[in-house]
């Protein structure tokens, strides 16, 4: 799962502290004009609008570090908030079903595991999965390149990835597939013999059965991914195609305004590292028997092309903030090239 907070807090810092060259018209008076007008200020007033303007700067750094360090608690906590306040209540409930109840549990496994537990099985097998379509007939599952930062080699440790490392392929084929996916049809064939592909995939308002047919991987200049192109068969042509799982979940298909309120007022784009699309996301659906845990989402369809980072998340309220339990984005902007 690729984290909305992906760095961790020192390296939050670091990041805020030099992309703040990159937002001084944002946030102080623009330096060149500052120098121009030097020559005709006296050295003391040149100073003081210095002064104010690191003073602004340094207003900024701390704000920021606050936020950082609030979000780091929340996303520190919310497994154990979840265990104790969201799931009982929800199993208490006599009107949730089985297939909810069986994720609700499974769910409260995936928060609590590591990063190397989470990536130990395929992205299709994981318990929700990202469907996204950024090119006509490439309607896919997108799995994405795991990093242990724990560890000093940085490598991709994604079963997708062992999947083609023991295959003897790579992510890129050669120098003429940069920029496409590359579908591994022989691959895909040799995965899927005698295993069931069908699952539950989930439009912004109905439920569709559907399969896997192909794997694939795509391997641009700032933006890697997996994708196990789907059966487009099943959906109509209005569809918006969101998200797959195993479970055939049960759910309340409806926008819920104050959680998308609570979305926007967490944006908080001055500290974050790179550009994103959360000003665009909102609520569609809930789990029937659930309170407090919605299904959101960013997209343009039918295709995902205009949003810098068209996304899928499932999020839970937790006191006055709303917190991501899984999320998936994929990043169009291109950050991991800055």
């Amino acid at each position: 799962m690729k984290q909305h907070y992906r760095f961790n807090y020192t390296l939050c810092l670091l990041i805020i502290y030099f992309a703040f060259s990159c937002k001084q018209k944002e946030t102080q008076p623009d330096l060149d004009a500052i120098e121009t007008a030097m020559g005709k200020e006296t050295p003391a007033a040149a100073d003081s609008t210095y002064k104010a303007a690191e003073e602004a700067n340094e207003a900024l750094i701390r704000e920021c570090s606050a936020y950082m360090e609030e979000w780091e608690e929340l996303n520190a906590t919310k497994a154990a908030f979840y265990t104790t306040v969201v799931l009982p209540k929800a199993l208490a409930n006599p009107e949730l079903t089985e297939q909810n109840k069986a994720f609700l549990l499974a769910l409260e496994t995936y928060l609590n595991q590591s990063v190397v537990e989470a990536h130990a099985v395929p992205t299709t097998e994981q318990l929700l999965f990202p469907i996204f379509k950024l090119e006509e007939k490439e309607l896919g599952i997108f799995g994405f390149p795991a990093y242990d930062h724990t560890s000093e080699s940085f490598i991709d440790i994604s079963v997708e990835n062992k999947i083609l490392t023991s295959s003897r392929l790579t992510a890129t084929i050669d120098s003429t597939a940069i920029g496409e996916v590359v579908f591994h049809t022989e691959l895909a064939d040799s995965l899927f013999t005698n295993t069931d592909q069908t699952f539950t995939a989930f439009t912004t308002g109905r439920k569709v059965q559907t399969k896997v047919v192909n794997f694939g991987s795509y391997a641009g200049e700032c933006l890697e991914y997996y994708n196990y192109l789907i059966d487009s068969q099943p959906f109509k042509s209005t569809d918006k195609v969101l998200f797959g799982s195993r479970y055939n979940l049960d759910l309340a298909y409806r926008n819920y305004p104050a959680i998308d309120a609570q979305l926007q007022r967490q944006v908080k784009k001055v500290c974050e590292d790179c550009p994103n699309s959360r000003e665009h996301e909102k609520t569609f659906a809930a789990l029937k028997g659930v309170d407090d845990i919605y299904f959101t989402y960013a997209d343009t369809f039918p295709l995902n092309n205009e949003l810098e980072t068209p996304l899928r998340g499932l999020v839970m309220k937790m006191g006055s903030k709303v917190v991501y339990l899984w999320y998936a984005e994929v990043d169009l902007f291109g950050c991991s090239c800055l």
